[in-house]
């Protein structure tokens, strides 16, 4: 605190005796007192004292969305700005450097972490000592990844993360993009799309709608998925219209192309079903078969992954026919649907989305960032 505070009063020192050098310059070249006070006064107001914040590192914590796009980002709100070499792509060691400020303007000194996305949270790999003329850290980058700087916040200086940047050091990154498709009246449909990382993690971004038509697949038009992963259209579209959604890739993310989604009518669906004792079980499932969880007890949930076919299960109208074959094989009809926030652990115990005597089967696939549970009924 006491090295702070000297540092802080040399540098208005440093100030003060070069405003003063002005000032006596302009009184010796015939200038008047008040000319003379303007010009100390405008020395002093362009050169802001820094605030130096204390040590506060950043924990590791959720990645809650990323731009496909890097202009996306807002850097003139930003007080963090994290940047990279123009081409660093292909580098073994890469140099980050970051420059801080209030929001007032302000400059800041002191210590932020960089971070990595990891799956799906912001892991700390190096540290970056902010200085007058800002920081830099070099970092040795065996993969490709998305970084970030961010400080903890302390009694002075509020907690703040900086832009997203990447580093492309082989492949761009991949992700998934499913469609759903459901009618929402005579010859229009609603087609949402969802797009994330293969994480989970909500993907903000351009993507083209296209539609079957013959054996050709047309562009209907371009929509853009938000923070919470989705983007939905209505369409003119008849039932049994094919859609899917594209991406031709970028700076960050390889080109990804969704499954095929189908407007759906009140036809019967099938769903192959089988046993899963773990999530390992599930991960390994073939394309669009399901699989009775086992160890969910509170009544019966049929799981499966929406990247792998299943995205379908969150579109169909109620009423729906769903014939469910091998495992709680029988005829049902879709009762009910929720689509809730979150996945995995973030949505409690599976009796916060049971039905009891409302339904027979529950239909658990991902929509995104979070969870649809499709509700069946088994017909009589």
């Amino acid at each position: 605190m006491c090295m702070g505070s000297r540092l802080l009063a040399s540098a208005g020192a440093v100030t003060i005796a070069g405003a003063a050098a002005f000032a006596l310059i302009g009184s010796a070249s015939g200038g008047s007192a008040d000319d003379d006070i303007r010009v100390v006064a405008k020395v002093l107001a362009s050169t802001p004292k820094p605030v130096v914040a204390e040590p506060s590192p950043r924990d590791s914590e959720p990645v809650e969305a990323l731009h496909a796009d890097p202009d996306a980002e807002d850097l003139d709100a930003a007080e963090l700005i994290l940047s990279v070499p123009e081409d660093p792509n292909g580098w073994d060691d890469v140099m980050f450097t970051a420059e801080w400020r209030t929001v007032d303007g302000t400059p800041v000194q002191g210590v932020v972490d960089l971070q990595r996305v990891d799956g799906g949270t912001w892991e700390t790999v190096a540290e970056i000592d902010i200085g007058p003329e800002g920081g830099s850290t070099e970092l040795d980058v065996a993969e490709t990844s998305i970084y970030r700087a961010a400080y903890g916040g302390s009694d002075d200086v509020d907690a703040a993360a900086s832009n997203h940047v990447s580093v492309v050091a082989s492949d761009l990154l991949p992700s998934r993009v499913t469609v759903t498709a459901s009618p929402t009246g005579d010859d229009t449909a609603e087609v949402t799309a969802t797009w994330t990382t293969e994480a989970g993690v909500a993907v903000i971004g351009d993507l083209d709608l296209e539609m079957k038509d013959g054996d050709e697949w047309e562009t209907v038009e371009t929509v853009a998925t938000s923070a919470d992963s989705t983007a939905t259209i209505e369409v003119d579209a008849a039932t049994g219209t094919e859609f899917r959604f594209t991406y031709a890739g970028g700076e960050r993310f390889e080109e990804v192309r969704s499954d095929v989604g189908i407007v759906l009518g009140d036809d019967v669906r099938s769903i192959d079903v089988r046993v899963c004792n773990n999530s390992t079980d599930i991960d390994n499932l073939p394309y669009g078969v399901a699989c009775h969880y086992a160890p969910v007890t509170v009544d019966t949930f049929v799981a499966a992954h929406d990247y792998l076919g299943n995205a379908w299960w969150n579109a169909m109208p109620m009423g729906t026919i769903v014939e469910l074959k091998g495992e709680q094989a029988g005829i049902y009809e879709v009762a009910h649907r929720v689509i809730a926030p979150g996945r995995g652990s973030a949505l409690g115990s599976a009796s916060n989305w049971a039905c009891g005597d409302e339904c027979d089967v529950i239909l658990q696939t991902c929509q995104g960032a979070n969870t649809g549970f499709t509700w069946l009924r088994k017909v009589d």
